[in-house]
């Protein structure tokens, strides 16, 4: 059965992870306040734009830091002018000549590749880049993409069920990526991995979809390919693809071919509300604006009835919590992926209760 604590409040989660914080477009010399895991942070650029994230709060009376500005290579609180360095240190306090010596926040380490600001919520000596989801085609010389930012009134495992059982396609987005044969006759294969599970779903021998038709310049029936990739906790990449039925798609090969990846950065804010990040990445239609545009009105669509979905559930899960729910066949991929979360969780629960910082002494 599926995990009925959704509705509840004081949802812990898992901590030693790095998040996607921001798109790199949303973060310049302006402080950038934001909620991740409960905790409020501030994010801004030093002078050599490396990303800096801060407990977004002054030490003195507690005004969130991001409702000041930067000055060099210091924050500055807006109350009172009190400066902080990037490891969260005050070091000068207008009207006295040292701060006191307790006036420092916690920082939090902060990284920005592929686009995305990045940031380690868990004990800042277990920060390892090499754990970074990586989402190479944001930057990727020949491609195009077409992005989202958007706080959801929702729990986040909502979201990644959602992205690792795509036979909703069939009737959320009939009109675009959607056909029957995705709920009927797909072939799926679950894969757990260290770190994530990989769900494998192909559809042989069947007619386009709206979308695939246009864009893929379809007159025949396809191999379609859909391989969801998730990463503990919180990020997805999805391969969608499609080739002329029969000519070799499940080998790499294939007439025809087209194909889109989708990365996904589920930030919950809290139990209740999740930064979603979601970026559709292409290297077709490049010389060909309208088309492309068309193709990313279409992508916005597709996550626009899925935010309504996510917001329904939601509402549905906290107006009768205990309601009776089942699973079916495709929740496979879905269930590992609460399985792996609620192992870290539980671990993280055993673990010696220290308080994780990183205020400078």
């Amino acid at each position: 059965m599926l995990n009925r604590d959704l509705a509840r409040t004081g949802q812990d989660f898992v901590r030693e992870a790095w998040y996607l914080a921001a798109w790199s477009d949303e973060l310049d010399r302006t402080p950038l306040g934001v909620i991740l895991l409960g905790q409020s942070i501030v994010l801004y650029r030093r002078g050599d734009a490396s990303p800096v994230a801060l407990e977004n709060r002054c030490a003195h009376r507690s005004l969130p830091l991001s409702l000041g500005c930067v000055r060099g290579e210091l924050i500055e609180c807006a109350y009172h002018g009190l400066q902080f360095d990037a490891s969260g240190r005050c070091v000068h306090v207008p009207g006295q000549s040292r701060p006191p010596a307790d006036a420092a926040i916690r920082s939090y380490p902060a990284v920005e590749q592929d686009r995305c600001i990045w940031i380690w919520m868990g004990a800042p000596q277990n920060a390892d880049t090499a754990k970074i989801t990586p989402f190479p085609w944001m930057a990727k010389k020949g491609w195009r993409q077409t992005k989202l930012h958007a706080r959801i009134a929702a729990n986040y495992q909502l979201i990644i069920d959602n992205l690792l059982d795509l036979s909703h396609l069939s009737f959320v987005h009939s009109s675009t990526v959607g056909s029957p044969e995705l709920a009927e006759s797909a072939r799926v294969k679950v894969e757990p991995t260290e770190d994530g599970v990989v769900v494998s779903r192909w559809t042989l021998d069947v007619p386009p979809a709206p979308t695939y038709a246009q864009f893929g310049n379809y007159d025949c029936n396809i191999d379609r390919w859909q391989i969801s990739r998730w990463f503990v906790p919180s990020t997805l990449v999805i391969r969608n693809g499609s080739a002329k039925a029969g000519s070799g798609a499940q080998t790499g090969d294939g007439e025809q071919r087209f194909e889109f990846i989708v990365c996904h950065g589920v930030t919950p804010e809290s139990d209740k509300v999740t930064n979603y990040f979601w970026a559709v990445t292409h290297d077709f239609l490049y010389d060909d604006l309208p088309s492309a545009e068309e193709f990313h009105r279409q992508s916005h669509q597709v996550i626009g009835e899925d935010i309504a979905v996510f917001k329904a559930q939601q509402e549905m899960l906290e107006r009768q919590p205990l309601a009776s729910v089942v699973d079916i066949r495709y929740d496979a991929g879905p269930l590992h992926a609460r399985r792996m979360i609620d192992a870290r969780l539980a671990a993280q629960a055993r673990a010696p209760r220290k308080e994780v910082s990183n205020v400078p002494a």
